[in-house]
Order: structure tokens, then C-alpha cells, then sequence
């Protein structure tokens, strides 16, 4: 007997031994974004831009020398998927989730978020519907009507235009909307004219139409707000029928598929951004180096805000890396140090950062 129980002593001091020996339980976080659909390319970059920042954290040892684990999940654009999803990863014990790529998939599921109490945030959703609100849910982007606003303000300013056509696109109108209301109170307050003309991706009969639609009434500027596939559609078609009638476009619309997709097409078109992809401080050309060497892929402002995102996350994680703390952490914060200069996250979750409005030259 004594035997024995000294074995069992010794089995156990063994184990003991070899639990302190083991790594730490990584620290697990969800990522939930569109990677397939018509609006794809978000989701893609995001995924690419948290896996670059998770691989670069975990290289310089993690948070508090724990690693961080990515759960991905696909929300197919589709509503019910997305809250399958989102389902799915509170099941599986993320302490936070990054997405939705899109603010139509965000609305879906931030009554979930809030229920569970588990902190969301978004590189890319920037609908006002999310503004001011004491919710689970955080914005690296300003919102849409900060940005339309400033936008219109530096068209009026140039005087670029006086009658803009606005094609925006129903299946993200959460988005799409909220940018609209917010552009055309400002376009038009100043004497100006907006006509909105509304559609819904992948159900357009015939782009041309459309395209001839928004250049009717004697447009002087085609506002697009939509994903980059349906933007370099649109605007090949609007060149087609007026090769120098001046194109814009909103955020989401400006990532590499608009310039692979575009062409010629969408030369000299003007769009608003976050992110200046023009940037060359260290920083920045390290990240673009870095990412463009592992997927090959030009990046987009996307893929800067999802590892910015992950950067944020891992600064809040350092501080409480639970569920329930986590939150609290991240809005105690104040100001991140992003990839191109300060951002700002306010007692809302609401980022405040600089506005960009970049131009395609060269296909660049």
C-alpha cells in the first residue's frame, strides 16, 4: 500500500512537472466575414490582414506569452448565416469576434452580440445605424455620415460637379443608404442636385441601363456606391456611354478587384478612403511588403483596417483577456497607434481617424 500510493505521489508530481512545462492555452478569437458571394473581396482581404497580424503577434510571443488562435467562419453575405456563424463561434469560446466585412451583416447579428455580451469589432462596417450606441460593438471606421459628408465637402470645394447621379446598392443598405442621406443633405444644402437611383447586386438586368439611367437628366458626376465588381461594371458602362463624365465612388468599392476588373474604365475616378495606399512611411511599406510577399495580392484598405483590428484586439487583450472584460479594455484605451498614424476609439466604439480621397492612375 505504501508503495503504491508513493507511485501514485510520484505520477502525480510528474504531471504537475509537465503541465508547467506545456504552453499556455492560446487565447482564441473569432473572425466571421464574407469569403464567398458578390462582396467576396472584403472578406478576403480581411481574413489576410488578421492572419498577418495573428502570425506577427505570435512570432513576438503573443499576449502575456499566450497565443492567439483565429476560429474563422463564412457569412455568405446572407443574414441567416451570418447568425449561424456567430452562433457557432460564441460556441466555441472566442473571448471577441472581428467582423462582419459588411454593415447589412453587422445589423443581422448585433442583437446576438449584445445578448451574449461578447465584444464584436469591425474593420470595415462603418454604417451610422452603429453610431453613439452603448453597445458590444466597435468601428475602426468612422461612420458613413461623417465620411459622405466630408466627401461632398471636397467635390463642392473643387466644384467638380452639380448634378450627381447616385447609384447605391440595396443588398448592403444599411451601408449604402446612411451614405446617400448623409452625401446628398450636405451636396444639396449647398444648391446642388442628387437623384438616387437604387439597385441590387446581381439582379440588374442590364448595366447599360442603368449606367444610362444615372447619366439622364444631364448628370455631370455618377456617385457609385457598391462593392468594386459592380463599381467597375458600372463604370465601364458609364464611360461607354460618356467618356468624360467625372466618376466617384465610396469605400467599399475601392479595393484591387475595382482596378482588376475596371480597367481603363476607372482611370481618374475619385474615391473616398481611410487608408492612404500611397503611404512609404516605414510602418506601413514593412506591412505592405510583408502582405504582399505572402498572398501576392495588392492590398486594399480592407486589409490594413483587419490587421490594425487584430493589433487593437491584442493592446485590449493585454489588458483583460476575458469575455467579460474585454469589452471595458478596449474602450479604455483611447487612442491606438494604427499603421498610419493615430486612431481614436471613443466611450461608443466609434473610431475617429483621417480621410483620405484617393484617385486610380496608371492602374494603380
Amino acid at each position: 500500500m505504501v508503495r503504491r500510493r508513493a507511485l501514485a505521489i510520484s505520477l502525480a508530481a510528474l504531471g504537475a512537472a509537465a503541465g508547467a512545462c506545456s504552453e499556455p492555452q492560446p487565447i482564441r478569437i473569432g473572425l466571421v466575414t464574407g469569403l464567398t458571394g458578390r462582396h467576396y473581396d472584403l472578406g478576403l482581404s480581411s481574413r489576410n490582414g488578421v492572419e498577418l497580424a495573428v502570425n506577427d503577434l505570435n512570432a513576438a510571443g503573443g499576449v502575456k506569452g499566450r497565443k492567439l488562435e483565429v476560429v474563422i467562419r463564412d457569412d455568405g453575405q446572407d443574414a441567416e448565416q451570418a447568425r449561424r456563424a456567430v452562433t457557432e463561434l460564441v460556441g466555441a469560446g472566442v473571448v471577441a469576434i472581428i467582423g462582419h466585412a459588411t454593415s447589412s451583416m453587422a445589423e443581422a447579428t448585433l442583437p446576438m452580440v449584445n445578448r451574449e455580451r461578447i465584444l464584436m469589432v469591425s474593420p470595415t462596417v462603418s454604417s451610422a445605424f452603429f453610431e453613439g450606441k452603448d453597445d458590444w460593438f466597435v468601428m475602426m471606421q468612422p461612420s458613413t455620415t461623417e465620411s459622405a459628408r466630408v466627401f461632398s465637402a471636397w467635390l463642392l470645394a473643387r466644384r467638380l460637379a452639380r448634378k450627381v447621379s447616385v447609384v447605391y446598392d440595396l443588398s448592403n443598405l444599411s451601408y449604402t443608404k446612411a451614405w446617400f442621406d448623409a452625401f446628398r443633405a450636405t451636396f444639396e444644402g449647398e444648391g446642388r442636385t442628387v437623384r438616387p437611383l437604387p439597385f441590387s447586386s446581381g439582379q440588374v438586368p442590364s448595366m447599360r441601363e442603368l449606367a444610362a439611367a444615372a447619366l439622364a437628366g444631364g448628370a455631370d458626376g455618377v456617385l457609385l456606391v457598391a462593392n468594386a465588381l459592380d463599381t467597375a461594371a458600372l463604370a465601364q458602362q458609364v464611360r461607354l456611354l460618356s467618356p468624360s463624365v467625372p466618376i466617384f465612388g465610396a469605400e467599399w468599392g475601392f479595393t484591387n478587384d475595382v482596378v482588376a476588373n475596371g480597367g481603363r474604365a476607372v482611370e481618374g475616378a475619385v474615391f473616398m478612403q481611410k487608408v492612404n495606399l500611397a503611404d512609404e512611411t516605414p510602418r506601413y511599406l514593412a506591412f505592405r511588403r510583408a502582405y504582399e510577399a505572402r498572398y501576392s495580392r495588392g492590398i486594399d484598405f480592407a486589409a490594413v483596417m483587419a490587421y490594425e483590428t487584430v493589433k487593437l484586439l491584442a493592446a485590449a487583450l493585454e489588458r483583460d483577456a476575458t469575455r467579460e472584460g474585454v469589452r471595458a479594455a478596449i474602450l479604455g484605451l483611447g487612442t491606438f497607434e494604427g499603421l498610419q498614424g493615430p486612431v481614436r476609439i471613443n466611450a461608443f466604439g466609434d473610431a475617429e481617424r483621417r480621410h483620405y480621397v484617393m484617385t486610380i492612375r496608371g492602374g494603380r
